[in-house]
């Protein structure tokens, strides 16, 4: 089921309801409304008759008396009222020319629903000669209900003929102001596709352009994510074949001219039957030589692969003997390397992210920063019941503008390895201040 039928849905409950508790409320006031006009109607024609019968002459003369209980007995076209005369012997009633039969319009369920209870008033006329006579007054509320439900009618047909057309206008209405909501879900069907150049319009209803704008930001964000991860793959892809192509050039420069060396004395040897032992002597030991030096070619090809202390010594003698190597090498740098409470039993994953990071920055400062000196510190933090690996790496070089995005690989590369291991990333910069790189790694307890 649609939004748009759910709150038209939503909405019809809500006339409804209204239509009936309305109703209840009119049709209670149409109640108390018919049984206060009969009774006052019943209360007025007592008062009436009692200033009458309270006449001296009226009091004295039984024929007149009988006449005018007659002409009351008559009073059934007066609205609400039934008047009849009874006495010890007779009842006086009209004549049935008076008789008015009164039909009520209004249809049955009204009638009971209004109906007041009945309201009867009994008066008795004491004469001194004559045996008392009563008149009794009865409330008849026809025609008082006959003109409440003319007003309860009309009332009621207005409401339902407001609940029928608002409901159609805010149908359509409604339907207006959410037709936005099919564009935002191709939208959101075209992003779902890779499509993410798409741009959503503005919209009238202020909380619609709101989604509409944080869909656009989201579609640009995946955008740049999109060109930065094919930029990282592209990059990755450029370094295995650099890095194949540096393994082919070293197979061939080192391994292989060394191996035809060897064999070529080899040879010699063989075939030279009259050399003597010193001559073998010393071919032997060129062949000895050729043979240590491809190994340890072959060594530091495997090292540049993966390196063997990390499997062998872990994490922390890794980055020691990387440190200790690089900084063998350099004259005007220096890395100093300091570490606290680091776990031995981190996985391979994260030992060889925090190691490839460490090796990616000394590559950075010493290409790109100018530095003197390089701080590397490596902690282990609790925080809020959590775990962390805290790796801080600063240098004293001439900085980077950080409101630039990282145009480098190097620095997107080691973010890109932070965020795989659901951690966090943070540079800070500034121009001829040097570089912090702040990195926070979740580990299990």
């Amino acid at each position: 089921m649609s939004l748009r039928i759910r709150l038209n849905l939503l909405i019809t409950i809500l006339f409804v309801s209204l239509f009936i508790c309305s109703s209840f409320y009119i049709i209670a006031n149409a109640r108390d409304s018919v049984q206060h006009e009969v009774e006052s109607t019943a209360n007025l024609a007592l008062q009436l008759i009692e200033i009458a019968f309270s006449s001296t002459t009226l009091k004295s003369d039984e024929q007149k008396q009988i006449e005018v209980l007659k002409k009351l007995s008559e009073q059934d076209l007066t609205r609400h009222l039934h008047i009849d005369i009874e006495s010890s012997n007779d009842v006086i009633t009209p004549d049935e020319k008076h008789i008015v039969v009164k039909v009520i319009k209004a249809p049955n369920w009204f009638v009971k629903l209004v109906t007041p209870p009945l309201t009867e008033i009994r008066l008795w006329l004491n004469n001194p000669i004559e045996p008392p006579r009563g008149v009794v007054i009865r409330a008849d509320p026809a025609d008082e209900i006959d003109e409440n439900w003319t007003e309860v009618k009309s009332i009621l047909i207005f409401l339902l003929v407001f609940i029928i057309s608002s409901n159609i206008l805010l149908y359509f209405v409604i339907g207006k102001y959410l037709a936005p909501i099919d564009t935002i879900l191709k939208g959101l069907s075209d992003i779902e596709k890779g499509n993410y150049e798409l741009e959503l319009p503005h919209f009238r209803l202020p909380e619609l352009d709101r989604i509409s704008q944080q869909f656009n930001h989201m579609a640009k964000v995946l955008l740049e994510s999109k060109a930065k991860n094919q930029s990282l793959t592209k990059y990755s892809l450029e370094i295995q074949e650099e890095e194949r192509r540096h393994l082919a050039q070293e197979l061939h420069d080192e391994l292989g001219q060394t191996i035809a060396a060897i064999k070529a004395i080899a040879a010699a040897v063989m075939n030279d039957k009259e050399s003597d032992k010193n001559q073998i002597n010393s071919s032997l030991k060129t062949i000895i030589e050729y043979s240590d030096h491809i190994y340890q070619v072959a060594k530091n090809m495997m090292h540049r692969l993966r390196p063997s202390v990390l499997d062998e010594f872990g994490l922390i003698k890794a980055l020691q003997s990387m440190i200790d190597d690089w900084n063998s090498r350099q004259d005007n740098i220096f890395c100093h390397f300091s570490f606290s409470n680091i776990p031995s039993d981190l996985t391979e994953l994260l030992n060889i992210s925090f190691f490839r990071i460490v090796q990616e920055s000394l590559t950075n400062a010493l290409k790109y920063s100018s530095a003197s000196k390089i701080l590397i510190s490596m902690n282990s933090v609790n925080f809020s019941g959590s775990n962390y690996i805290n790796l801080n790496i600063h240098d004293d070089g001439v900085g980077l503008n950080k409101d630039k995005p990282m145009t480098g690989l190097g620095l997107p590369g080691m973010k890109e390895r932070v965020e795989m291991n659901h951690g966090k990333f943070e540079l800070i910069s500034e121009v001829n201040k040097g570089l912090t790189i702040d990195i926070s790694i979740p580990i299990k307890s």
